[in-house]
């Protein structure tokens, strides 16, 4: 719990009154906003996932610190989206090596060169007409 914030807290979406038929602000003065094309808001924010001016208690932290508990929390998932992604990266490019994948390059390989040797057949008899 980095600078004493509870990172457990729970926070709602965001709300725009108006979107998605035209642009409008959070109702809960995040500096967030959405229109029918676009969104934004302040850096770190999802504009469509939790909103820090909107506790599911009710209750704000206060000051910069329920910014910070949404933003850490949206950093947190995100890097635990990347470390997976890229333990599933690590784990296919093992696989390639396996002897199914060996043999479905090797028979993509002889269907490429079937298809040259076709077309070269096909240039040689144009030729000779």
């Amino acid at each position: 719990m980095p600078n004493g914030h509870d990172y457990s807290k729970e926070y709602g979406e965001h709300d725009y009154p108006g979107a998605p038929h035209h642009t409008s602000d959070c109702k809960h003065h995040c500096h967030c906003w959405a229109g029918p094309s676009n969104s934004g808001g302040p850096v770190g924010l999802d504009t469509f996932g939790e909103c820090p001016g909107n506790p599911k208690d009710g209750k704000l932290v206060g000051g910069n610190a329920d910014y910070e508990i949404v933003v850490h929390r949206r950093i947190d998932k995100l890097q635990a989206r990347a470390h997976a992604a890229e333990e599933k990266a690590r784990h296919m490019s093992k696989a390639a090596g396996t002897p199914r994948v060996k043999l479905e390059r090797q028979l993509q390989a002889a269907e490429n060169k079937i298809s040259k040797l076709k077309q070269k057949l096909a240039d040689i008899r144009r030729a000779s007409r």
